[in-house]
């Protein structure tokens, strides 16, 4: 083999490792990849990017690559039900009013999560995107994130009681 710096032989060996996080230049968490020896012994080991690929390491990987991919699935599932009832989604609220306009209260991002949760989307109150309650009868169309990062108009009626 040719000679490489100081003295050191040229050698194309390869060290099997498994990923322990995603790493762009390398591949996804759980892959097993082959690195030049010093590059896995000085930085992806001591910096828990990789493992050596023993068996133990190599079983132990794929056990959690499954069970993410699992949870991962599951997670996707919920987000296309929550699609699903968004996209025919409509809430309505009942409120007295002074002159068949301007309601005494109003209607809330508060008043219309607890809509939605009746209706089975459970959200944090910071996707109800409502810049001011709403204080007169009508209908509105108010913007609603969900998990997915999709924006749906939900049609929200507020009629006489």
């Amino acid at each position: 083999a040719a000679m490489g710096v100081r003295g050191y032989k040229k050698t194309n060996r390869r060290v099997p490792i498994v990923l322990l996080q995603d790493y762009p230049s390398l591949g996804r968490k759980g892959d097993e990849v082959g690195v030049r020896p010093g590059y896995a012994r000085n930085y992806l080991v001591p910096q828990k990017i990789g493992a050596y690929a023993t068996l133990e390491n190599l079983a132990k990987h794929a056990v959690e690559r499954t069970q993410e991919e699992l949870a991962r699935q599951a997670e996707e599932e919920r987000i296309a039900k929550v699609q699903q009832v968004m996209e025919k989604l409509t809430l309505s609220f009942k409120r007295l009013s002074k002159d068949g306009e301007t309601l005494y209260g109003s209607v809330t991002a508060k008043n219309i999560l607890q809509g939605l949760a009746k209706k089975g989307v459970v959200l944090d109150e910071d996707k109800v995107e409502l810049s001011e309650p709403i204080k007169t009868m009508g209908e509105f169309a108010v913007p609603v994130k969900v998990p997915s990062g999709d924006t749906f108009k939900v049609p929200v009626y507020v009629v006489p009681k």
